[in-house]
This record gives structure tokens, sequence and C-alpha cells, in this order.
């Protein structure tokens, strides 16, 4: 990876794991079990309205809405034509989320375990759907739009974009997002997103993001990245 900052890798390798792990547990889930699919599907999308829930279409879907507005709005001014291309992506994504929200509705709602099988098959399948779009998508924008921005910004003025969106969100979902997160990067990337964030101006979520990190990483990296990044 780079030494420049870029504002779409890391949380990218978040999702993308936190994709895996849930295709795992579509794979495995039993849908004749009312307590077991019910489950599955509560975590996919309950709460979906709300921007603070943390569930997979919810978390899915608000980083797309983050992106437009604390990153799209400052890129479009100097490349407006990427920027079209990777909205029109995100109305793909908000009609796949919303499919996937309809197929668990259905399941909660079903009581015949042959039906539920039947009704747990289309939500894999939809679900993998997405999933296989989120991934390109994510592909795309990192290979169409760092590029832009390490043209456009400076390093200093991207973490400014990124504490923009870290600093002013509730300390709750940031921590979802960075518990998903950090144990997604190589130490390389954990140096240069902590040491970025270190540099912001106070009040910044440095000493946050660190405390997480603790918790998150096995202790013989973090250590590593103790001695890289400092305290």
């Amino acid at each position: 990876m780079s030494a420049r900052e870029n504002l779409f890798r890391p949380v990218h390798k978040g999702i993308r794991s936190m994709i895996f792990i849930m295709g795992l547990r579509l794979g495995t889930t039993d849908f004749t079990s009312l307590s077991e699919s019910n489950e599955l599907a509560k975590q996919l999308k309950q709460d979906l309205t709300n921007s603070l829930s943390n569930c997979i279409l919810c978390l899915l879907q608000t980083h797309s809405v983050h992106e437009e507005k604390d990153l799209f709005t400052a890129i479009q001014p100097v490349d407006e034509e990427p920027v079209r291309m990777m909205m029109a992506e995100h109305a793909v994504i908000v009609r796949r989320v919303y499919g996937v929200a309809k197929q668990c509705d259905e399941i909660l709602a079903a009581t015949d375990p042959n039906h539920r099988i039947e009704l747990g098959d289309r939500l894999v399948a939809e679900a993998n759907d997405l999933f296989a779009f989120y991934l390109a998508h994510m592909n795309n924008e990192e290979a169409v739009l760092v590029p832009v921005m390490w043209e456009h910004f400076t390093d200093a003025q991207l973490r400014a974009l990124r504490g923009q969106f870290y600093n002013t969100i509730p300390l709750p979902l940031f921590e979802t997002w960075m518990r998903w997160t950090l144990p997604a990067l190589n130490l390389n990337e954990l140096v240069v997103l902590l040491s970025g964030m270190r540099t912001e101006p106070p009040p910044n979520r440095f000493g946050d993001a660190m405390r997480i990190a603790k918790e998150t990483i096995r202790a013989e990296r973090w250590t590593q990245i103790e001695n890289r990044v400092g305290s």
C-alpha cells in the first residue's frame, strides 16, 4: 500500500471482511429452524431505516451515503465524471439492499419449513448478487477515485476529509466501523491510518481508534503498532 492517505481502502477492507463472514453464515444457516434463520434475517436488516443501526445491510447502505456526503462532494468539482459513475452504482446498491431486506421480511413471516427453505435459497441468491456487486463497486471506487484524489488533494486535505466523517459520527457507530476495519488491515495500512488520525486537530478519534485496535488486534501485532505509531 502507498504511504499516501487512501480514504477508501481501510473501510473497504472492513466491509469485505463483513461480507465474507456473512456469506459463510448465509451458506450454513438452517432455514427450517425458526430461531436460527430469524436471527440471521434480523442481523441482516433490522431497523434498516435507522442510520445508526449496525445491521449488515444498514452499514452497507450508510457507507454509500457517507461517501456521497463527505467524499463525493469534494471530488465532484475537480472531476465530475467518475463521481457520476459511482453515484449510479450507489443507486443500484440501494435497490439491491431493499431487495435483500424484502427477502428477510418474507422469511420472518413464514412458518412452513419447506417454504422457508425456498425463501432461504432466494435470500442467499439475492444477498450474493448484492455482495458481488458491492465488492466490484469498491474495486471501482479505489481504481477510479483514489488517483483523482491523490492528484488534486494533499494528504493533509485528505485527512481533513476523513476527520469530517470520523469525528462527527456518534462514538458507537465509529466503534462499529473500527471493529470491522482495524482487524482487516495489514501492519503498514494500520500504521498509515492511525498515524494520520494522530495528526488531525483535536478533538479527534485517535485515542478511540488506538483503544479499539488494542482490543481487536492480537497482542504481538499491537506491540508493533504501538511502537511505530505511539500512544
